[in-house]
Formats: structure tokens, sequence, C-alpha cells
């Protein structure tokens, strides 16, 4: 990314143009923030068979929507910054070379190392950020929007004498030692995290996936690294642990075939259960796995007895606009984004798992299918223990997490809280926003973790405690 200082008031003032460029999916996608001004342009490499140059589809964005590394936050968090003295706590933060502040941006703690006059880091758990100084300023010129006029979404920051030398490479301004922090503690440092003990019953566990999975396995799986992650260590109260395997691709989640397995799957873990009675058993639903076991519940093929503890994941009980988006695309609305979605979708037509998931009330959905959504969300209202919704696309630092990030801005949600592929409000239907807390503490989670985060495979942050998805599950009992 590159940045250019607009200064008001003798220096006092700024505010950064943006520009940024990276290519996925097979397009390029480039970002240009000017006078506080966002947009995207993204341009396909190819024009799938169509006569002459791709046309690039421009749109607006603003800093809460697009999580590319905000910089006018990051002038923000510097102004914040805090000095840190040599020595002190053994636990403090200190820079291998140059001066050491410490600051906070989004709720993460920060490590600033300045190096001379080429620029600083800012050092994180979760992430790094390079900022070098550039000699000269660069052109940043934004894409023309022909029939919509975008607004600006952010505005100048004051500047204190520390911000201005960190952002400028000037000398750094003389600090009072009595003034000095002596230690600069991480997050996850402060909380010393001691491993959690199950507080319940222990009782085998069965993991119920969700979309977008073949082949079908005849019988339980001891492990499905491809789709969860390790929990090894990390679940006290699972006495063993299964994993179900089905054919979600070609089966509806209304399918009454694929309901009476994934019943059939959950009864075989415990032997208490009885022939319909899913007895002294831990259920882990997640994704369109939580629409399975609720329909099936709903449909009286089985039923969840209170000695049996459910715990629902990223649930689309409402539905997902990546279908309706998927359905369209088919229909030859959209042609190029069906290339960044066909991973968890597969390539059109669309299969019977993403058509049976079109939103609740929407274009897509019918009578029937809106009728089994409210029969499932009662049953999910009714036994749901505890609850993983994500609101971010972007997540934990991972290979997948741009692609989610780009699912976030691509697919039409209703609403900007989203882990890229199901709202939060799809998720936590039935469920009172004051239910959900933000740390892994809360049996009702509300999280800034994508879609796959919530499968464990991206493991903990070790500094926000809105993205500790296995802590939050060895905890949870």
């Amino acid at each position: 990314m590159f940045a250019n200082p607009v200064v008001l008031d003798n220096n006092k003032k700024v505010l950064y143009d943006v520009y940024a460029v990276f290519t996925q999916d097979n397009m390029l996608h480039n970002y240009t923030l000017v006078n506080g001004v966002g947009h995207s342009e993204n341009t396909p490499f190819s024009n799938d068979n169509t006569v002459g140059a791709p046309t690039p589809i421009v749109k607006c964005f603003d800093g809460k929507t697009v999580k590319l590394p905000a910089i006018n936050a990051i002038v923000a968090a510097v102004n914040k910054a805090t000095k840190v003295s040599k020595g002190g706590s053994r636990d403090a933060k200190q820079c291998k070379t140059g001066g050491s502040y410490q600051t906070a941006m989004d709720n993460v703690d920060y490590a600033i190392c300045v190096s001379g006059t080429t620029g600083f880091t800012m050092q994180s758990s979760d992430m790094d950020i390079s900022v070098e100084y550039l000699e000269g300023p660069i052109k940043i010129v934004p894409p023309v929007m022909k029939h919509k006029k975008c607004s600006s979404k952010v505005s100048f920051t004051s500047v204190t004498k520390l911000g201005h030398a960190l952002l400028t490479g000037k000398a750094l301004p003389v600090v009072d030692k009595r003034k000095l922090r002596s230690v600069f503690i991480f997050r996850e440092e402060k909380l010393d995290l001691i491993p959690c003990s199950c507080k319940s019953k222990p009782r085998p566990c069965i993991f119920i996936h969700g979309q977008g999975i073949q082949p079908e396995m005849a019988d339980n799986q001891d492990s499905f690294p491809h789709y969860w992650g390790n929990l090894v260590g990390h679940a006290p109260c699972c006495s063993s642990m299964k994993y179900v395997r089905l054919d979600t691709i070609d089966n509806s989640w209304t399918s009454k075939t694929l309901q009476e397995q994934t019943c059939h799957r959950a009864l075989a873990v415990s032997e208490s259960s009885t022939s319909s009675t899913i007895m002294d058993t831990i259920v882990i639903a997640h994704s369109m796995g939580n629409l399975m076991l609720a329909g099936a519940i709903a449909n009286g093929l089985c039923k969840l007895d209170s000695s049996s503890t459910w715990v629902a994941i990223s649930g689309p009980m409402k539905g997902s606009m990546a279908s309706d988006l998927i359905q369209d695309t088919c229909a030859g609305n959209r042609n190029i984004v069906l290339k960044s979605l066909s991973e968890i979708a597969g390539k059109c037509p669309p299969k019977k798992s993403v058509m049976s998931l079109s939103y609740e009330g929407g274009s897509h959905s019918s009578k029937e299918l809106n009728a089994a959504y409210k029969a499932a969300q009662k049953v999910y209202r009714e036994n749901v223990y505890a609850l993983m919704c994500g609101e971010s696309s972007s997540g934990l630092l991972t290979t997948y997490q741009m692609k989610f990030w780009l699912f976030g801005r691509m697919i039409p949600h209703l609403s900007d809280q989203n882990d890229g592929v199901v709202e939060f409000q799809s998720c936590a239907v039935g469920f009172p926003e004051s239910k959900f807390g933000n740390t892994f503490r809360d049996r009702f989670y509300r999280t800034k973790l994508n879609h796959f985060d919530m499968e464990f495979l991206g493991g903990d942050s070790l500094s926000n405690e809105a993205k500790m998805p296995i802590k939050w599950f060895e905890c949870l009992m």
C-alpha cells in the first residue's frame, strides 16, 4: 500500500490518500482513498469469451466494510503511542533496535519499533505493519464512476508531536523519564490463560460438518482434518471425538435422507442413546450442519435429550446470501463472481445444497423452504446450549483470510456483520443480541472470526479475545 499525506494547519492535521493493488481469483483489485473518498476497482483478467477488453467494476467503499489496513487508523494509533523504558518487567515488549513505544488499534496492543529515518514497524501477535518513508509523493488518481458519487468516509486527524515525528522520520521528541511506561505487555501475556478443565460430565462428542463435502463415508470417522481443526488437548469434556462425513453437495439440508443420516450418526456415539433419542452426547454442528440437525428434530426423525448438549457454530438459520448470489450468477447475471465462490459452492448449475440455502423470504426461496426455516429455527432456539457467530469476514491471519474478506464484499449481504458467508443475524436468529458477549468466556460468543476460522482451522489469536474459538470450546462446559 502507498500513501500520500495531505496536511492542514501547518502540519497539525493530516489525511492520507491511499492506493493498494493485488490480484486474487483471476481478478485485479485496485483500492484508492482520495480526500477521504474510497473506491474499489475490480478488473477480471479474462472476458469470459466476450469481445474486447474486460470492463472494470467500480464501487464505493468505506473503512468499516473494507478491511485493508486502515492507514488513517494507524495515524490515530501512533498519536496515542507512549514511550517504553528499557528494563522493567520481564514481560515487557522491547524492540531489538531503535526506540520502543506502545499503542493500541482496534483493541489490539502493538509495539512500535522505530528504525531511525527509514521507517517504523507496529508489531502485534496477529499482524505486523511495516512503514517505510518514501523520498517523494506518488500520484494517486481515483477511478471514474459514471452513475454514482461516493461520499467521504474518513476525515483529517490532529497530529501530536510524537505522531508527526514517527510519520515523517523527524527527530523524536524528548520524553520526561518520569512519564515513561516501564512495561509493555501484550494482551495474551496479561491474560496468562490457564488450561480449562471440564466443569460438567465428559461425554462422547460428534462433529457435524456443513455444506460442500463429498464423498460420504459409511461410518463416523476418527478425524476429519480437511474440515475441522485440531482440538486435541482442547476438548476436556469430550470422552471421545467422532466426525460425520455425509454428502452435503448433492443433498439439500431439507432432504429426509440427509436428515435421517444426521440422526443416525449422532445416535451412534453414545451407548445410552436409544433408537431415536440422542442421549449423553455433545453435538457440535457447523454451518449447514445446524440446519440438518434442526430439520431432523423438527420432522420427528430424532430428538435431543436433556442429557445432551448442542454447540452451534455459524449456522445459516435464515439461509445465506451467498446462495442467492450463486443462483443469480449461474443465471448469467454476474459471470465473474462464481470463480471466487466455486471452492465452497461448486460450479453451475447450482447444487441442491446451495439452492436449499436460499435466503429466507428472498426471491430464490419458496413457501416450503421458508416454512422449513421457521420450523428449524424453533428447534434451534429451544435446544442450542452454546452458540458462536461471526461478524467479521477478515478473521484470523491465515492462508484463506483474503478469500473470506472478498466474500464479505462480493456477496450482497443484508448486513455488514457477517463471517464472509453467513450473517450474524442469520446465525443468531431467535436469540437476543444482549445474550452475546465478545470474549471466549461468553457461552453465546460474538466473534471477529470468518466462516472457516469457526471450524477451528486457524487456531486462536494470541491477543484478541474475540478471535479465540478453540479456547472458547475448551472452556465452554
